[in-house]
C-alpha cells in the first residue's frame, strides 16, 4: 500500500495539469492585491490590508477550489483509464480497494496542497503592500490555523466527491465538464429542491458545500465546531467508500 501511495505522490509532482494549476493560481493571487493597490493608490482610497484580504480570499477560494479540483480530477484521475495506465495498475497484483485508496490520496494531497495557495499568496502580497491590519477576533494566529486548517479539511471533502465522479465516467472530458456543472449547480438545486421539500435544505445545511461558506466566521464553538469538523470527514469516508465500490466493480478497458 505505501507503495502505491509514494506511486501517486510522485506522479502528482510530475503532473503538468497540477503544475499549471498551481501556477495559474499563483499568479491569481499574486495579481489580485496587487491590481487592488494600483487602483486604491490611483483613487485615493485607503489600502486593503492584508487580513481583510485573507478574510476574502478563503470566500473567493471556494470557487478555486472547484474548478481546479474539477480540471485536476479529469487529468489526474480519468485520463489514466484512457491512456491504459489504470488497467497496468489493476493488473500489477494489488486489490482494487488499495489501487483506489492510493489514488484518492494523492489526488487528495494535490487537493490540499492547492486549496491554500490563493489565501496565502493574496494574504502575504497584501500585507506587504499595505501590512497585515487586523483581524476581527482575539486569537489572531489561532483564527489564522483554524481556518487553514478547516480549508485543507473541506478541500479533501471536495477532492473524495470529485475522486467518486472520476472513477465513474473515466474520460478526462467529461469529468471536467460533468464536475464543473455540478459544483456550479448544485447549491442551487439543493435550495430549490429545499423550497418544495424540507429534506433537501437540512441535507445542504448540513454539507460541505454549504458549511464551507462558514470556516472563516470568527466564532466558531460547539455543536456549529463539531458539526463544521465532522461533516467533511463523513463525506470523505462515505464518498471513498463509495468510490472503493465503484471501482471494484469497473470493467477496465
Amino acid at each position: 500500500m505505501s507503495n502505491l501511495i509514494l506511486a501517486e505522490l510522485y506522479k502528482l509532482r510530475k503532473d503538468r495539469s497540477f503544475r499549471m494549476l498551481i501556477y495559474l493560481v499563483l499568479l491569481i493571487a499574486a495579481a489580485y492585491p496587487i491590481i487592488n493597490y494600483i487602483d486604491n493608490q490611483y483613487d485615493g482610497d485607503a489600502a486593503v490590508s492584508g487580513a481583510e484580504f485573507f478574510l476574502s480570499s478563503v470566500d473567493a477560494n471556494v470557487y478555486i477550489i472547484k474548478f481546479g479540483l474539477s480540471i485536476l480530477a479529469g487529468f489526474f484521475i480519468s485520463s489514466e483509464y484512457s491512456t491504459g495506465v489504470m488497467k497496468t495498475i489493476a493488473s500489477s497484483g494489488s486489490s482494487r480497494s488499495r489501487i483506489f485508496s492510493a489514488k484518492l490520496i494523492g489526488f487528495t494531497a494535490g487537493s490540499m496542497i492547492l486549496s491554500l495557495v490563493f489565501p496565502v499568496v493574496s494574504t502575504l502580497v497584501a500585507s506587504l503592500l499595505s501590512s497585515f491590519g487586523e483581524l476581527p477576533v482575539d486569537n489572531a494566529a489561532g483564527f489564522l490555523l483554524r481556518t487553514l486548517g478547516l480549508t485543507l479539511l473541506y478541500a479533501a471533502g471536495f477532492a473524495a466527491i470529485a475522486a467518486f465522479f472520476s472513477t465513474i465516467f473515466t474520460d478526462s472530458g467529461k469529468t471536467i465538464g460533468f464536475l464543473l456543472i455540478f459544483f456550479i449547480m448544485i447549491d442551487s438545486i439543493l435550495v430549490g429542491l429545499g423550497s418544495f421539500m424540507p429534506f433537501f435544505m437540512d441535507v445542504y445545511d448540513h454539507s460541505v458545500f454549504k458549511l464551507m461558506l462558514d470556516i472563516v466566521k470568527p466564532q466558531l464553538e460547539g455543536r456549529e465546531l463539531v458539526n463544521i469538523l465532522l461533516t467533511p470527514v463523513l463525506t470523505m469516508i462515505v464518498m471513498g467508500i463509495l468510490g472503493v465500490l465503484v471501482y471494484r466493480r469497473k470493467e477496465i478497458k
